[in-house]
């Protein structure tokens, strides 16, 4: 290898520095750069070597090279030449390796979405792996897309038809994800490697055209530049610098529409869901909506990855109903889930969705779980906070307190705490259920109400999402039909408040030899 005095390396080496910087796409702890021996990825692993050694921040740098297995032989060669090379700029280098054939087999994906989705798996998995090992906060992953292949993406999706996001892609960065190459070209990188006298592997699949992209970089490009004396990728990047600014000036309008629109869901359960409100999102201009809408997406799942205008126009006609009966599910890629309730829209990684109706529940000062409930609720032997006996509520992250009080004294109040005569659980029948443990018709006469319910009529009258409803946590006895409390919607029996308190000793039912109290909530000592 060639000492760096050399003029194209060190003229591609500001140029990407200075690309970065104002990208600040170097705002981290430590970058990734996926290898694979080929030359734009040896390239951009010499050029980041250059720039961040020079840059005076503390910016580690990390090369994994994923092997395929596509290509017996080559496959392995290009790994011992990209370990050879990581050894001599003295960066270290993690290998992967994957059968891609069969994980694209057994999937049903191209052999080419498989080596996609691997490769960024494996990418996100080194990156976790290095900020639990090395304590870092910020990892990014760098890839080697350069002008060229701007160029070709902007005219295959151009084709296919597609919006600004589609033909300014791809971009300097993408979440995690950055790309600092944008700024040179193919032949000037192979230019500096070949200057340098830096060896790099040659994937003979590329000169074939039996892709599309091939086809573009191979056929279609050189015959344009034939006719128009123009370089079609120099011609094609100043565009995408043009729409690139109105894309950012959009995508700000948008970022400010979302806050207006942005919903969380289970704000009592952090972190809660991001949802739109629909009334919200149709004031919006079409152009600013679908924006919105992929925000929600990508906020949601981390990445915009083969979400497409078929979904995106699915979702937009979902949200722009006037009204909806019910909950309403849609299928979205990687088995997610568009769901609408009300007003309200979000996506949901559950085949029925029922994280987002169990949010909106919730939001309703109710307590549901996710799974089966039926936990007896035990009388504590001793009075006080010293007899406290605690039991974990299965399918929840809630425990139940059970506190045994004289009937005197000031006592403490809030939405999911009961106080309850100890006669109604002295033999053991008390329990805390839903009805995924317990479907029996029972029915709920509400303190001071005339008539009573069934409890499946007051759910719909409370307007609780259907699919939410059968985890919805509430007390009564084993052997009766009666619900004495549903924890955020009242009680039947006891008290839950100052005012019910009152109203339940003018009925002469303070003679109870002692109260229990009742209370659902997270553990606060962590165990």
């Amino acid at each position: 290898m060639k000492n760096a005095g050399n003029s194209l390396r060190q003229e591609l080496a500001q140029r990407v520095g200075n690309f970065c910087l104002d990208k600040a796409l170097f705002d981290c702890d430590a970058v990734i750069t996926g290898c694979s021996g080929g030359p734009d990825s040896v390239a951009l692993l010499l050029l980041l070597s250059d720039i961040l050694k020079d840059s005076g921040k503390n910016i580690r740098l990390y090369a994994i090279h994923i092997n395929h297995n596509l290509r017996p032989g080559d496959c392995d060669r290009d790994a011992e030449l990209t370990a050879r090379f990581c050894e001599s700029i003295g960066v270290p280098l993690k290998t992967v390796s994957f059968d891609v054939e069969k994980y694209a087999e057994d999937n049903k994906l191209s052999e080419e979405t498989a080596g996609r989705m691997l490769r960024y798996e494996a990418f996100d998995s080194y990156a976790q792996d290095l900020r639990e090992s090395e304590g870092f906060t910020e990892v990014r992953i760098a890839v080697a897309h350069h002008r060229n292949d701007v160029a070709e993406t902007m005219m295959m999706n151009l084709i296919r038809g597609a919006g600004l996001e589609g033909l300014v892609t791809p971009r300097a960065r993408t979440g995690n994800i950055i790309r600092p190459l944008l700024c040179c070209s193919k032949s000037e990188l192979v230019g500096m490697l070949e200057e340098e006298g830096i060896s790099y592997a040659v994937d003979m699949t590329n000169l074939e055209s039996d892709t599309t992209r091939n086809v573009w970089r191979n056929v279609l490009f050189p015959e344009m530049e034939k006719r128009t004396g123009l370089k079609p990728s120099d011609s094609l990047n100043r565009t995408y610098s043009l729409i690139e600014e109105d894309l950012d000036y959009l995508s700000g309008e948008a970022e400010k529409a979302y806050e207006t629109c942005l919903v969380v869901l289970g704000r009592n359960d952090p972190p809660g869901i991001r949802a739109l409100d629909c009334k919200k999102t149709m004031e919006l201009a079409p152009a600013i909506r679908s924006r919105v809408i992929r925000k929600l997406w990508l906020d949601t799942f981390g990445n915009l990855t083969d979400y497409e205008v078929t979904n995106l126009r699915n979702c937009a006609e979902l949200i722009s109903r006037n009204r909806v009966g019910g909950e309403v599910v849609i299928p979205m890629p990687f088995s997610r889930k568009a769901y609408r309730y009300g007003d309200i829209f979000c996506f949901s990684r559950e085949e029925s969705a029922r994280d987002c109706s169990r949010a909106i529940a919730s939001d309703m000062g109710l307590l549901t779980s996710d799974g089966p409930v039926s936990v007896d609720i035990p009388v504590p032997e001793v009075f006080g906070e010293k007899g406290e006996i605690a039991v974990k509520i299965p399918h929840t992250d809630l425990y139940i307190y059970i506190y045994l009080f004289e009937n005197k004294g000031d006592l403490e109040y809030n939405n999911f705490s009961w106080f309850c005569p100890i006669e109604l659980a002295r033999d053991g029948n008390l329990a805390l259920v839903n009805l995924s443990a317990d479907p029996r018709s029972r029915v709920f006469k509400k303190a001071g109400a005339v008539g009573s319910k069934k409890v499946t009529r007051l759910f719909t009258d409370l307007k609780i999402p259907e699919s939410a409803r059968e985890g919805i946590l509430f007390a009564a006895r084993k052997n009766e039909d009666k619900i004495l409390w549903i924890p955020g919607a009242g009680h039947a029996e006891g008290f839950t408040s100052p005012l019910s308190r009152e109203r339940f000793g003018q009925h002469g039912e303070t003679k109870a030899e002692g109260i229990l109290k009742i209370t659902l909530k997270r553990r606060q000592d962590g165990n």
